[in-house]
């Protein structure tokens, strides 16, 4: 049902969904995490204590002039290790791998531009310790994303939100950025990303960890 209701919302909006032109866009960033919180997978708790970590990420999109069709962005954030204290097993390593494959429809596109959509989010993770388990979810999010340029200058802010929740779990995927368009299509941007997994016993995972850090990167559109 959950499903239903985000594909009905994009498409009630695939009117406005066309641009104008053709687009297309690449983004590479150094993101600097930390981990925060409780994560529990069937029988293997960890507790992350502000734990820091070293990753990247990558985005492309594509938008394009036909109408109904939505546009495109696909997000991924490689292998990102925390580790974290199991006071029964010792010490877990656990790692988490995301793909966001995001249809979206274009509702504004000016000065201000307001995306709108639904993000499928695969979550793949692995726990390494005295206990090993693999876990792997696809969840459906509600995503919208908005920008804001500034007249005359090379600048623009940006953010978008991924989320969803029922019966008191939640998972949330949130970034805000500023965007320098260098030349000819190069951007450089540097931003912050934020993320929750609040889940009470749902996929074996009981969860209440937050990730969240400061990211650089540069990108291409044309």
């Amino acid at each position: 049902m959950m499903k239903s209701a985000l594909l009905a919302l994009c498409l009630g909006v695939s009117a406005a969904s066309a641009a104008t032109l053709l687009g297309f866009g690449a983004e590479v960033d150094y993101y600097a995490p930390s981990a925060s919180g409780d994560f529990k997978y069937k029988t293997t708790s960890t507790n992350f204590a502000s734990d820091k970590e070293s990753a990247y990420q990558i985005g492309l999109y594509l938008e394009h002039p036909v109408p109904m069709l939505p546009n495109l962005r696909i997000d991924y954030t490689p292998d990102t290790s925390f580790s974290g204290s199991d006071s029964v097993l010792g010490t877990n390593k656990v790692t988490f791998k995301q793909l966001d494959v995001t249809p979206y429809y274009e509702i504004l596109d000016n000065i201000v531009d307001l995306d709108i959509g639904v993000s499928f989010k695969v979550l793949d993770g692995k726990i390494e310790g005295k206990a090993n388990e693999n876990f792997n979810q696809v969840i459906p999010m509600g995503y919208v994303g908005a920008a804001v340029s500034i007249p005359a200058m090379p600048i623009s802010f940006s953010g978008s939100v991924k989320y969803i929740g029922f019966s008191g779990d939640s998972l949330t995927d949130a970034r805000v950025k500023a965007v320098w368009n260098v030349l000819a299509g190069l951007q450089a941007q540097a931003g912050y990303r934020y993320e929750s997994i609040e889940v009470k016993d749902r996929f074996d995972i009981t969860s209440n960890v937050a990730f969240k850090g400061p990211f650089v990167g540069v990108g291409y559109s044309f």
